[in-house]
């Protein structure tokens, strides 16, 4: 108990009040990582034995296509976040709800033309021939679609929950539904595993336990929600909350094209054994960007509520030790992983034996860049800095997807992760530290709504 409080004063003296606050949310986003890494790792092998490797390769597609449903909020969910933080940063309390009721309004429109286009899709393609599976019942495999689809279309508005409770500083309480979600999910699919081999079971529960999730944390924020006046002009703030959600949106694809294509790339130019070598190093390597995401998360809206609030000289002397931090932790931890990962093709581990050290260099440098780069967006991102951010993203896009499919192609897997750390420097960390203090300044003459 005396190590947690001391823990929290030296954070709270390091960036101010609001490290309690980022040290909490931060650990239940731990939790809620760990449940989600808990839950695939133990559904695997109990879905896999009941449903057999066929219906269990369509049960992991069909899940899968659930991690999509983040696209589907056109960057709302962000927008709304930074408009509720800034709400709160000004005291203005009365303001949230309206705000929440705007967005809810926007994302409800957004959810019902989204189950009208999967609607007609379940019900009019030949799912059988699409995934290549004539061996299952078409209606059966429909009606999995189906499930997912719903399941996509009613998280849509009920994911705002989490977005709205980050800005109020209650981001703690998402994350614990969401750990509590991923425990429910597993125990659905332990026991309908343990009964019966139904695809169509299996699949509502691996994506039913997130929703109930989703649920519980939008009636807690229901409760939450001071009295606000219904007759405020929705029409303004939903203009607002699409202006910028629509650029973040951008930002979202944009980031999708420069780094979630590789493994598509390599296996096209160098073969699925490279593809196989390349996935186990960037796995390991992501394990620096996910824990340096769990204080990202909740420091995004801390930023915006300490703007709106005025607290210049804290958000200057935050944004300069995050940056400062993430390049050290990520120098130290990519090192550790390198030698690691080196250690282990010496010692024979089967999996590491296609891990050139070229390869796992590069993903050592490019780890440090990503870090530092999260550090800058995160502020960026609050800040409301979306114009710079989404003409550097959309060029990065296309200059990564070049530069990759280029160096693939010439020298193989390896030089992957070397041309997307080349690019990111010289395309988005280079001018960023040449435009830093101008781009830092007029983010704080601007009015933090």
């Amino acid at each position: 108990m005396k190590a947690t409080a001391s823990a929290a004063h030296i954070l709270s003296s390091l960036i101010g009040h609001r490290g309690r606050h980022l040290l909490r949310d931060g650990a239940w986003s731990a939790v809620a990582k760990a449940a989600s890494a808990g839950n695939l790792l133990l559904s695997v092998p109990l879905a896999l034995a009941s449903l057999g490797p066929l219906r269990f390769g369509v049960w992991a597609t069909l899940v899968s296509l659930t991690t999509f449903g983040g696209f589907l909020d056109f960057g709302f969910g962000n927008g709304a976040m930074n408009l509720v933080a800034g709400a709160r940063g000004r005291e203005a309390h009365e303001e949230v709800g309206v705000i929440v009721d705007a967005a809810r309004r926007s994302l409800l429109r957004i959810a019902a033309k989204v189950a009208i286009v999967s609607a007609a899709l379940v019900l009019l393609l030949p799912w059988g021939r699409l995934l290549h599976l004539p061996e299952i019942p078409e209606r059966e495999l429909r009606l999995c679609v189906a499930v997912v689809a719903s399941a996509i279309v009613v998280g849509i508005p009920l994911n705002l929950s989490t977005r709205v409770l980050l800005g109020i500083g209650e981001g703690g309480r998402a994350f614990r539904w969401q750990a509590l979600a991923q425990a429910t999910s597993l125990a659905l699919i332990a026991l309908i595993a343990q009964h019966t081999s139904s695809l169509l079971l299996l699949v509502t529960a691996a994506v039913a336990g997130p929703l109930l999730g989703a649920v519980a944390s939008t009636i807690e924020l229901t409760t939450r929600l001071p009295p606000w006046n219904s007759a405020a002009n929705l029409h303004d703030l939903e203009t607002r909350i699409r202006g910028e959600g629509q650029l973040f949106f951008v930002l979202q694809l944009a980031a999708a094209v420069a780094f979630g294509l590789d493994l598509t790339l390599i296996t096209r130019l160098a073969g699925p054994e490279a593809a196989g070598g390349f996935a186990v190093v960037q796995r390991a390597f992501s394990i620096v960007s996910l824990s340096l995401g769990l204080l990202w998360a909740p420091l995004w809206p801390t930023y915006r509520q300490a703007l709106a609030a005025g607290h210049r000289q804290w958000v200057s002397t935050t944004l300069r030790r995050s940056v400062i931090g993430a390049l050290l932790y990520a120098v130290v931890a990519g090192s550790i992983l390198a030698v690691g990962l080196m250690l282990g093709r010496e010692h024979g581990v089967a999996v590491l034996q296609q891990a050139s050290t070229g390869l796992i260099l590069g993903f050592a440098l490019w780890t440090v860049a990503d870090a530092v780069g999260g550090a800058i967006s995160t502020f960026f991102n609050a800040a409301s800095v979306m114009r710079y951010q989404v003409i550097v993203a959309l060029v990065l896009a296309a200059a990564c997807l070049a530069a990759k499919a280029w160096a693939i192609g010439r020298f193989g897997a390896t030089a992957a992760p070397w041309a997307t750390f080349f690019v990111y420097v010289s395309i988005s960390l280079f001018p960023t530290a040449l435009l830093g203090r101008w781009l830092v300044r007029n983010a704080f003459l601007k009015k933090h709504y």
